[in-house]
């Protein structure tokens, strides 16, 4: 049930869309009420001479229906004849009126609504007469409140039954809560008021509190409003005559307690109440509330639908209350007290069959911040004492007090932080009670936190699931039995972990609300769109405000009826992801990054999916305006002008050349912009075609000095290979043939040549037989000497390299080593080398290539011990003459 506000229907009158101006003179006959509007609306003329400091009404035309007088210097009613026969709505608040003319209302027959509040009227029968409002027949709705708190005398103030009881059709009336005063039998007449609003202005109910014959005569009311009215006690036979009453409404009076909500309930017995508020019964500061299942049993014989008991410091209560609630009950709103994990929701919550929505949002703020008005109650220190109060026994035993979000049924100790991804298919770790029909928890803003388990809801019923602004820092579950689910807003939970499993079983999600984490390790490595794969029902996500910076291009591959797609606020600077594959597309905020422009690949998406309406926003980006972006601002250009996508508020981007100055005109002049840069771009074009060809030149010039560099010997390998093979001297190919020149080659170094000829020839000769070509003896003289080595190579069977310090530094000896090897392994593809070392070389002076081959063929050190010699002999005997 809502309230009705008088004001408010007549200012949205005056502001209706289809509101035509019309001449003054329409409204109002007087030209010195030139500043009054006049407006035509919803078939209506209403004449608006608000807020213009007027001592004296108006006089308006009979076309008028509509009078705004409100917020002026008014101190009687109305001149009589002022006012138009057809009149039906007059506002006269906001101003000083401390009495009427005796024919103030004479004639308005059909007003309907009448606003007299925040006057200086005395609630008095001088003031409002017997006859004043005789004339009212079709009045419906009056605002008389705020006319008490300052101008009266609250020891004369009665309740203007006697002017009152004309108004046979009112049905709603707001006035002022008198302290000592009742409704007199007068209104037992005006049986068509349904709505008492006392809460609307001043309200003081502290002196008797609410006695059993306080409503006596008001036994139609439906909707009655108690809020603000310092009411300290509530006799419990006080609505028990209002057996209409529907709403009722005690907030906001700090003083009463739950005492004087029990006595509230216990006069609702047999009431047809649906809606009933007792927010704010507590004074805000003070010890925690215990709430008893006695302040609960008469409402469990009611037909009570909605029950609203926020900010009343509710921390714990007595075991089973859940059973003491009707069962037609809907809604249940906790919000703002100091509920915490394993204490607020009680056993027997299965009883709640009726229960579709819950609200335990915003626990424990207190701790951030007081109410308002929270010291105007009475001293925290007082131990009140009333009727209802009893010694009773409540549970602190957490273990038996179940936790809405997280009851444990079956559960053993897990370290959630290296949990492995479940399946629902799995036994039942955790299960979840809640009542069977519940639809909607709103849980934020709760300072809750911790991980969110896997876990299973005993019912899958839950359709809204609201825990933002939590502190819900990892995702691991997965929630089975919730395929139900529709909406979840997990939005400032300081999330840095999802797992890939956790909406795996959320398959009816619809909308999904992620903002204000921090996601963007979760969602950069999941590479293959996993987590939110199964959410193929999805319409809404939003993950603005999460640092994302690079989404892979499949993290939404399993969105495929998605219609909202929101990354604003982020850090992303190139959109790679798919979007082809959403044809339902309707909104890509992209909005607050750092987006220079969109490349091809997103633009082509754009262009093949048939999107009906897309919407854009890229508004507050570093958006480029260059040679590099130019195919971009074309597309852009395109799409606007074709109107095939709307970029949200285009006109006001701004973009920068890829230097980053900012450009003047932007987006607003675009075309202009395009134009200067393909002009520039085409100049551009030909500096960087020659310099691109200047450095392929110059990068295969240098790729080709390191190739000759590296490949040396090689090369003059085979031109000396080619050179003889052209002039046939020397030689002929061997190839494979067996039958050698020589034996063996020895290649030396001009200061080794004593040990070489002496020992290693003497003795491979004369000792061994075999036959050794030597260069200084056995090249032909008159040859090129290159000719000669390569010749030696190719007729000897084996080639000795005696390598000392001497040997490294020589050109000539280093040329008979490359020769040797690759002869080896181009011509023979076998072992053929042998190596002697001299002396102690260091391993870091030797020859890459030396260095190398050192481990893969023949070689000894020339022994320094004598008795060691002929054992070095034999092992060489056998080297040269071993097959290959």
């Amino acid at each position: 049930m809502v309230k009705v506000n008088f004001l408010l229907c007549c200012v949205n009158t005056l502001l209706m869309s289809e509101a035509i101006f019309l001449p003054r003179s329409t409204c109002v006959t007087d030209p010195v009420f030139s500043n009054c509007l006049c407006i035509k609306s919803s078939d209506q003329i209403v004449a608006d001479c608000s807020h213009l400091r007027i001592h004296v009404s108006p006089i308006f035309t009979p076309v008028v229906q509509t009078v705004n007088l409100s917020f002026n210097e008014l101190e009687y009613g109305p001149v009589p004849g002022s006012l138009p026969a057809g009149l039906q709505r007059l506002d006269l608040s906001h101003n000083k009126i401390k009495f009427f003319p005796s024919s103030a209302f004479d004639g308005l027959y059909l007003l309907q609504i009448l606003n007299i509040s925040s006057n200086h009227l005395a609630l008095d029968d001088s003031t409002f007469f017997k006859d004043v409002f005789a004339d009212l027949k079709s009045l419906r709705h009056l605002e008389m409140q705020n006319n008490s708190r300052i101008f009266s005398n609250h020891s004369t103030d009665m309740y203007p039954g006697h002017a009152l009881q004309a108004l046979m059709s009112l049905r709603s009336l707001s006035i002022d809560g008198l302290p000592s005063y009742k409704f007199g039998k007068e209104f037992s007449k005006l049986q068509n008021l349904s709505q008492l609003n006392l809460s609307s202005g001043y309200c003081n109910l502290s002196v008797y509190g609410l006695t059993e014959t306080y409503f006596k005569n008001l036994p139609h009311l439906q909707v009655l409003n108690l809020k603000s009215c310092h009411i300290k006690n509530i006799h419990n036979d006080t609505f028990s005559l209002l057996q209409n009453l529907t709403y009722l409404d005690i907030s906001n009076n700090n003083l009463l307690t739950f005492c004087g909500f029990k006595n509230a309930s216990d006069g609702l017995i047999g009431s047809p109440i649906k809606i009933f508020k007792a927010n704010r019964i507590y004074c805000a500061v003070g010890k925690s509330t215990f709430v008893s299942r006695k302040f609960f049993k008469s409402l469990r014989k009611t037909s009570l639908e909605e029950l609203y008991l926020d900010d009343n410091k509710i921390d714990y209560g007595e075991f089973k209350i859940a059973a003491e609630l009707p069962v037609t009950l809907r809604k249940l709103s906790l919000n703002g007290n100091k509920l915490s994990l394993g204490r607020y929701i009680f056993q027997n919550v299965s009883d709640l069959i009726g229960l579709r929505e819950v609200d335990i949002s915003y626990q424990n703020r207190h701790i951030t911040g007081p109410f308002v008005d929270q010291y105007n109650c009475h001293d925290y220190r007082e131990s009140k004492k009333c009727e209802c109060e009893t010694n009773t026994d409540f549970l602190t035993d957490t273990t038996f007090i179940m936790n809405l979000m997280s009851p444990n049924i079956h559960s053993k100790p897990t370290d959630v932080y290296n949990m492995q991804e479940k399946s629902c298919d799995q036994p039942i770790e955790m299960i979840t009670i809640l009542p069977p029909y519940l639809t909607s928890i709103n849980f934020e803003y709760s300072k809750v936190g911790d991980t969110i388990p896997f876990m299973h809801l005993m019912y899958d019923h839950l359709y809204r699931l609201n825990l933002r602004g939590n502190a819900l820092t990892r995702w691991i579950g997965p929630v089975c039995n919730a395929t139900s689910m529709r909406y979840l807003d997990l939005s400032e939970n300081l999330c840095s972990y999802v797992s890939k499993a956790f909406f795996k079983e959320l398959i009816g999600l619809e909308t999904l609300l992620l903002d204000k984490n921090y996601l963007v390790y979760s969602l950069r490595n999941d590479q293959n769109g996993d987590i939110f794969r199964c959410l193929r029902n999805l319409q809404n996500i939003s993950i603005a405000n999460n640092q994302l910076d690079d989404l892979p291009r499949k993290i939404f591959n399993g969105l495929i009826n998605l219609k909202v797609l929101n990354l604003s606020t982020n850090a992303i600077s190139d959109v790679k992801i798919d979007i082809h594959h959403m044809e339902k597309l309707s909104v890509l905020d992209l909005s607050h990054n750092y987006i220079r422009f969109f490349d091809g690949s997103l633009t082509s998406q754009i262009d093949l999916v048939p999107y009906s309406s897309l919407s854009i926003s890229l508004e507050n980006n570093p958006l480029e305006c260059s040679c590099r972006s130019l195919s971009f601002l074309k597309w852009f250009q395109q799409k606007t002008n074709s109107h095939s996508v709307t970029f949200i508020n285009y006109h006001l981007y701004n973009c920068s050349d890829e230097n980053g100055h900012l450009l003047n005109n932007g987006f607003a002049q675009l075309d202009v912009v395009v134009q200067k840069l393909e002009v520039q771009c085409r100049k551009i074009e030909w500096y960087v075609l020659l310099i691109v060809i200047f450095l392929t030149c110059f990068v295969l010039f240098i790729l080709s000095i390191f190739i000759i560099y590296r490949h040396k010997w090689k090369i003059r390998y085979f031109i000396y290979l080619a050179k003889r093979e052209m002039f046939k001297k020397g030689y002929e190919r061997l190839g494979d043939n067996t039958d050698f020149k020589y034996d063996v080659f020895v290649s030396y170094a001009e200061r080794n040549r004593s040990f070489a000829t002496k020992d290693v020839v003497t003795r491979l000769e004369e000792e061994a037989g075999f036959k050794v070509c030597l260069h200084d003896r056995d090249f032909v003289p008159g040859t090129d000497i290159s000719d000669n080595i390569i010749g030696a190579i190719r007729h000897s069977r084996k080639i000795i390299f005696i390598v000392s310090s001497h040997f490294i530094k020589s050109d000539w000896c280093m040329y008979e080593f490359h020769m040797a090897r690759y002869e080896e392994t181009v011509v023979r593809k076998r072992n053929c080398t042998i190596f002697i070392f001299l002396g102690d070389i260091p391993l870091a002076d030797l020859p890459y290539k030396i260095a190398q081959v050192r481990d893969q063929t023949v070689f000894a050190d020339f022994p320094r011990d004598a008795e060691e010699e002929s054992k070095f002999w034999n092992v060489l005997y056998d080297a040269v003459n071993a097959e290959a």
